[in-house]
């Protein structure tokens, strides 16, 4: 009895462990996310989110880590820490784990993965898949929550500065615009061109102009047929066959005019 209750408080310890774990992955959509959509937005106004905003890049647990990456082609990233390269940047990321682990954020326990419900991880994370029961379960409920908090979120990233109102309510609309607007079953999952896969914008970038090639050949080819020499060609056989059958045929009356029903004889 007493191996078993020391392997279970192993088990809830262990479990306890998994939840307090910031995802990288899920931490990187949110990232991917805040650099399209939130960043952008104060640069453009020459502002920075207040100090205190969970989402201020300072305060990204792994801020210090991610500026130490550097992806020098497709399949080779390295830690600038150390110089060592690694072929993708999930074996980086474990990398960081497992040799500068110190390098992050102290005091910091902003972990970008939490705030995956406003941000629509699952969307990016499984992007060829249709969600056709998670579409149909949406619950309207809880998303006005959430949009409420995602709000409520911005509001509080606000800038420091003595900014207008006006300029106060622009950033919040841009950012609101492409986040907590979003926040509703009918446009929840609802895909951007920025959330278009690699593959697809391959694929259509190289079929597309095949595509109308291909076009213009069959529309070319069919308007040669109908008026072009082949097609004058054809009607000029056309009626030469016609006048030489007429002709045969007004030949071959005449003589039965002239010999009616007498078998002819050469």
């Amino acid at each position: 009895m007493k191996w078993i209750v020391i392997i279970f408080s192993l088990l809830m310890l262990c479990a306890n462990e998994g939840d307090t774990h910031c995802s990288r992955p899920l931490s990187r959509i949110v990232r991917n996310q805040l650099k399209e959509h939130f960043h952008s937005v104060f640069l453009s106004k020459n502002q920075e989110p207040h100090s205190k905003c969970p989402l201020h890049s300072s305060n990204d647990l792994y801020s210090i880590q991610e500026e130490h990456k550097s992806q020098e082609y497709a399949s080779k990233w390295v830690c600038n820490f150390c110089g060592k390269a690694f072929y993708n940047e999930n074996y980086l990321d474990k990398h960081f784990d497992n040799k500068h682990s110190d390098m992050l954020v102290k005091g910091s326990s902003v972990c970008l993965a939490d705030f995956c419900d406003i941000f629509r991880c699952q969307l990016f994370e499984n992007r060829r898949s249709d969600h056709f029961w998670e579409k149909k379960l949406c619950n309207e409920d809880r998303l006005r929550v959430l949009r409420r908090r995602c709000e409520a979120l911005i509001r509080s990233c606000l800038p420091q500065s003595n900014l207008s109102v006006e300029g106060e309510l622009e950033i919040f609309e841009a950012i609101g615009a492409n986040t907590c607007s979003l926040l509703n079953c009918k446009d929840f999952w609802k895909q951007t061109n920025e959330m278009m896969p690699t593959w697809k914008i391959v694929l259509f970038a190289v079929v597309t102009p095949f595509f109308f090639i291909a076009l213009i050949m069959y529309y070319y080819a069919l308007a040669d047929y109908y008026y072009g020499e082949f097609a004058v060609d054809s009607r000029t056989s056309d009626d030469e066959e016609h006048w030489s059958s007429s002709a045969w045929d007004s030949g071959g009356n005449e003589l039965r005019r002239r010999y009616g029903d007498r078998p002819l004889t050469y």
